[in-house]
């Protein structure tokens, strides 16, 4: 009988043998389409109007009217600043976590490194 390869050569590199096998009987690589979906989502809400970026943008204009005494440039909104800070944390916080989800899909794919293949050259 002879023993399995600890590692394996594919079109893509050579990868964990062992591992592969498991994610070949157990991964859904549709995870990963659903990843490419909510960073699609979350890259619109970064840039639409009245997104996180544009928020950054408002926010940046009061808080330099505050801090430095500039002219009151940015326009006023129905909410305060505090309030406008909370919904620019609760954006980052919600992109966080949506990018988090993303990592959480693809690290299992990290077992296809094998330790035969780290090293200084390799990591």
């Amino acid at each position: 009988m002879s023993a399995r390869a600890a590692v394996t050569t594919t079109p893509y590199g050579e990868v964990d043998a062992a591992a592969l096998e498991g994610l070949q009987s157990h991964y859904d690589t549709t995870r990963v389409l659903d990843a490419v979906d909510t960073l699609d989502e979350l890259r619109t809400g970064l840039n639409d109007p009245e997104g996180l970026r544009d928020d950054l943008l408002h926010l940046h204009g009061i808080v330099h009217a505050l801090v430095n005494g500039a002219n009151c440039a940015a326009t006023t909104r129905d909410v305060s600043i505090v309030e406008q800070i909370e919904d620019v944390l609760e954006q980052i916080d919600h992109y966080v976590a949506e990018l988090l989800s993303i990592r959480d899909v693809l690290r299992p794919l990290e077992a296809l490194r094998h330790e035969d293949l780290a090293g200084p050259d390799r990591d």
